[in-house]
């Protein structure tokens, strides 16, 4: 089985997707959204597109660190948000405070300090102002609004307004199955690229180390009416697009799975 990693990958909204099923084609043709999936190059295609973007180069190593419970997160009974997280510092180490929930096909994490503090159906919301809320919010916007399709509603409430989450959500109409159990790729890891209190850019990374499917792409998040929200460009893209990596150096580990 050849093994493809030929450095940046291309497709429209962010990166090449490996495919397993029709679904996946239209997520990265019509959409262009970037969803490594599980799988060899037996069982995969790639679909390209002109337009891409470059994720920075890794920063120096840094270590995973926390334990992480695999429970699912409960949500507040009485729907409070109240993120206490108020550490301003750019975590280089997996946040300790972690549950780990299985939202459709994806495993994600919720900080109980950070957030996501609030959910409606698959739209999470209601994290803290911090570098680690942005890095919540980075995480559960982008996989959520992927895995909820064909239901767009969290992607409508999840992303920034504007001509970029229009064309998603005009792309998502096309979308009427939702992502396969077992295609898609868990998360793996992340470095946070830039934080400011108004705007962060998070590398994240998913894929698997022995299998040779790690990817990283950035998902920037901006703080809009109180609550970070991932910012897809104006052309539609919502992610960068992706490059393949051959192991976890520079990254933090952050995985449910």
């Amino acid at each position: 089985m050849a093994d493809r990693n030929d450095g940046q990958d291309k497709g429209k909204l962010g990166g090449t997707l490996f495919i397993t099923s029709a679904v996946f084609i239209l997520l990265v043709v019509v959409m262009g959204v970037f969803v490594a999936v599980t799988g060899g190059d037996d069982d995969t295609k790639g679909a390209d597109s002109a337009a891409s973007k470059t994720p920075a180069t890794p920063a120096a190593p840094a270590t995973g660190g926390g334990s992480v419970s695999s429970s699912a997160p409960q949500k507040p009974a009485d729907g409070s948000c109240t993120p206490t997280d108020t550490d301003t510092t750019v975590p280089t180490v997996a946040p300790k405070d972690v549950t780990w929930e299985i939202v459709n096909s994806a495993v994600l994490p919720r900080s109980k300090s950070a957030g996501p503090m609030k959910f409606d159906g698959l739209t999470a919301s209601c994290y803290a102002h911090t570098p680690r809320g942005a890095l919540m919010a980075s995480i559960n916007g982008h996989y959520r609004s992927i895995v909820a399709l064909p239901d767009s509603k969290p992607m409508k409430e999840m992303l920034l307004p504007g001509p970029g989450r229009d064309k998603l959500l005009e792309g998502a109409k096309q979308i009427t199955q939702p992502v396969p159990t077992g295609d898609l790729a868990q998360l793996a890891g992340f470095q946070m690229v830039t934080y400011t209190p108004e705007t962060a850019v998070v590398s994240l990374v998913n894929g698997e180390a022995a299998g040779r499917t790690l990817k990283v792409f950035q998902v920037t998040v901006r703080w809009a009416d109180g609550d970070w929200k991932v910012v897809p460009a104006d052309d539609g893209h919502l992610t960068s697009s992706s490059n393949a990596i051959s192991d976890m150096t520079g990254y933090t580990q952050f995985r449910g799975l």
